[in-house]
């Protein structure tokens, strides 16, 4: 990773912060800022009237913080992908990741087929949890530690990222200090690699 990349997601994701709070001003105070967002969002107008306000309100501030979770965690399933394929090719997933991790990854495949939903991945790493990813960078830290600085920077990073996953996974708004610490905490997340 060159301090170039780092850079230029840390630009992207501080455009994703800025865009979410003009969109929000834009809500809140029902003003045209000549923002327009990059996709036409498509709601199933069947059901979505029937919600409280408060809640439509909510989704679609949460909505924000949603996409930069997104990016983060797919970024660093990526990042993850990248680092142990070229170490140690095809098995990687086999040779690297911790068996607690694979066990859930295969338990959750199990499940999912047994309820006959569509498959969301060939790719086992696509079954893994944040945190699961954090535990696999952990665990073949001698092949991260050029990227990042500290183990323990990293954990720290990564416990607090977790916690403020919760609200934004499980639906629940998150606090005004708590979107601060989210773009702080992907700020840090950032700042940890080298």
């Amino acid at each position: 990773m060159s301090s170039q990349s780092d850079r230029i997601r840390l630009f992207a994701l501080n455009n994703l912060a800025i865009e979410a709070a003009i969109q929000r001003v834009e809500r809140d105070y029902e003003v045209d800022l000549g923002h327009v967002p990059p996709t036409e969002e498509k709601i199933d107008e069947t059901y979505y009237p029937q919600f409280e306000e408060k809640i439509r309100r909510e989704a679609a501030d949460m909505s924000a913080h949603y996409r930069v979770f997104y990016c983060l965690e797919n970024s660093i399933r990526s990042l993850v992908i990248d680092v142990l394929f070229e170490k140690y090719g095809e098995q990687w997933w086999d040779l690297t990741v911790p068996e607690n991790v694979r066990n859930h990854v295969a338990s959750t495949r199990k499940k999912e087929k047994e309820f006959g939903v569509s498959v969301r991945s060939q790719e086992a790493i696509d079954y893994t949890t944040f945190g699961e990813l954090s535990e696999i960078i952990k665990s073949n830290w001698g092949d991260f530690s050029d990227i990042f600085q500290d183990v323990k920077a990293l954990e720290r990073v990564t416990a607090t990222l977790n916690v403020l996953r919760g609200p934004i996974a499980h639906c629940k708004p998150l606090a005004e200090d708590e979107v601060v610490r989210l773009h702080l905490s992907i700020r840090d997340w950032f700042r940890a690699m080298g």
